[in-house]
């Protein structure tokens, strides 16, 4: 019964420690595998570039400024510095880039710049009572060494504060896909 209880309780450890998430073959006959490792998280992932931070104060941002996203969540690839809220490119390849930004009683204009070129860009006008929020998604190539981050619109400032609490959070967040 002992020997029964501890394969059970090494079985639900491995379990929640590694799974497989998918599998499927190759035109090339072998399996292509997707394995998430839980219970580590400053361990780092071979061949994985992902961060995602938020931002954990409200800021009334000038034109043009860049915004810092603070607390940083994941940063597989050690490319995002939550001190600049700069993503400095470890690997050459495809990324996929996501923003959140939240406003009350505002509006503001965000934009994703690469190298300094402006790649994709937000509005958003919540007046009144009202509060709400607004993504960008850019999906972009980017070289090995290039700067990507959030800023605020370069010639207009919006109006009032981007704003976060514990019922939502501006957020940034890339990974490489190929």
């Amino acid at each position: 019964m002992f020997e029964m209880l501890v394969s059970l309780v090494f079985v639900c450890f491995a379990t929640v420690y590694v799974y497989a998430e998918s599998s499927c073959q190759s035109k090339e006959g072998g399996y292509d595998v997707t394995v998430n490792i839980r219970g580590e998280p400053s361990k780092e992932i071979p061949g994985v570039i992902a961060f995602h931070a938020y931002m954990s104060k409200s800021v009334i941002p000038r034109a043009g400024e860049r915004l810092i996203f603070g607390v940083t969540k994941t940063n597989q690839g050690s490319g995002y510095n939550s001190k600049t809220g700069v993503f400095t490119c470890p690997k050459t390849g495809m990324y996929v880039f996501v923003w959140v930004i939240r406003v009350h009683q505002a509006e503001h204009s965000t934009e994703l710049m690469i190298n300094n070129s402006v790649y994709g860009s937000t509005f958003l006008r919540a007046k009144g009572r009202d509060d709400g929020s607004v993504s960008g998604t850019v999906v972009a190539h980017v070289s090995k060494g290039d700067t990507v981050y959030v800023r605020n619109h370069s010639a207009y400032a919006g109006d009032g504060r981007i704003h976060t609490n514990v019922h939502g959070k501006p957020t940034f967040s890339g990974w490489l896909l190929h």
